[in-house]
């Protein structure tokens, strides 16, 4: 029942949901109206706010009105009796959370009416005695005056939105809701961003193909080690510096619709960055710059990363605190794999066979698994199991 999404999709989904089940009961259409209404509701810490929007028809019947007439002046009739419908509406809806029940209140926005759906909205209000983790919803609106009538919900929280649909032999529901909690969602989207990075094969075969020449050091055509790891912790620095710098930037300016690439194309660019990485291990085209590898394609990593959190369920009102928190995830898994790898890279460096065995065949082996990722990601060819590895 419940469904990621804003205000705007909320109503969308109702409306969908509605207009499907106009057209197949289409033969239980009463006269008056087309049989159904929406309640629209916003979840706001223990304050819930929204609206019933029903067929004029209906809304007529309710009070008393004749249920025919559709008209401007049949809405000048209704709202001369706005009182008796909100008090129809409070007296035939209840709204429950966690703490008890939550009293409908008189709205301060008056009735409005939308002449190009023949839809009145009227407004309501509630307030929870806490801001609830599980939310009841009973409805009896119309059931006494049309048995078939349909009433669908929509409920926004700080997460999601949970829809659905009550009836007479169905009056009531209990669904959980998500509630906005700073210091909680933030940690969520922290681990979220580790575990992503931890996850992603692609984004760590990259950086350990960065970290693979950081111990050596390009002269005279040749590796040699770098004298001393306070200067292989120093290359890695720049390294893994001008990754952030790079990814974060893209990171920001994707989740926020500044940049919007074709997905596809960013996975293909992705594995092929890991490619070159791995390739300049191999055949220097930029020999002690591994960190310009990073900066570049570091902001193709980033879209990437911009991809897995637009993914997630994200509070509707603290976006930037979902993209901060799963930034510094990424950064903090990446952190990780670099105090992992870095003391058994360094030690080994110290030895002879290290560019041939650790650094050449490491190296030789993330570009083969580079190249069957392009193949896949391009070509939609499955390549055994390395192929399968970025999924």
């Amino acid at each position: 029942m419940k469904r990621a999404g804003s205000g705007a999709r909320s109503g969308c989904l109702v409306a969908v949901a509605a207009a499907l089940a106009t057209l197949a009961g289409a033969g239980t259409v009463s006269a008056h109206g087309i049989g159904m209404s929406q309640l629209r509701l916003r979840l706001d810490g223990a304050r819930i706010e929204g609206a019933w929007a029903v067929h004029l028809g209906d809304a007529r019947r309710a009070v008393g009105l004749d249920p025919g007439r559709s008209d401007a002046a049949a809405f000048g009739e209704l709202e001369a009796r706005a009182d008796a419908l909100r008090a129809y509406l409070a007296a035939r809806i209840a709204i429950a959370g966690d703490a008890g029940e939550c009293p409908i209140a008189r709205a301060s926005a008056p009735i409005s009416f939308q002449p190009e759906q023949g839809e009145v909205l009227v407004p309501l209000a509630a307030t929870c005695p806490a801001a609830p983790r599980r939310l009841t919803l009973r409805s009896d609106l119309l059931f006494d005056l049309d048995p078939k009538h349909r009433v669908y919900f929509s409920v926004e929280d700080a997460r999601a939105t949970s829809v659905g649909v009550l009836r007479q032999e169905r009056r009531a529901t209990t669904f959980d809701v998500r509630q906005l909690r700073p210091w909680s969602d933030f940690v969520e989207f922290v681990r979220a961003g580790v575990a992503h990075i931890w996850s992603g094969a692609d984004h760590l075969l990259f950086l350990l193909a960065l970290l693979l020449p950081a111990p050596l050091v390009r002269a005279s055509g040749a590796w040699v080690p770098r004298a001393g790891l306070a200067a292989v912790a120093r290359e890695v620095l720049k390294v893994v510096t001008a990754f952030t710098a790079a990814h974060s930037l893209t990171l920001v300016l994707s989740f926020f619709g500044l940049l919007a690439p074709p997905a596809r194309g960013v996975e293909v660019t992705i594995a092929a960055s890991v490619f070159l990485a791995a390739w300049n291990n191999l055949r220097p085209f930029l020999p002690g710059r591994a960190w310009a590898l990073a900066a570049v394609f570091g902001l193709v990593h980033g879209l990437g990363f911009a991809g897995a959190l637009r993914n997630l369920s994200l509070p509707t009102q603290a976006r930037g605190l979902a993209l901060a928190g799963f930034n510094l995830g990424v950064e903090l898994g990446q952190l990780v794999v670099v105090a992992l790898v870095l003391p058994p890279l360094y030690l080994a460096s110290r030895r002879r066979p290290y560019e041939r065995w650790v650094m050449g065949v490491g190296s030789l082996a993330i570009s083969w698994i580079a190249v069957l990722w392009v193949l896949q990601r391009g070509f939609g060819l499955a390549l055994g199991r390395a192929a399968a590895a970025a999924q």
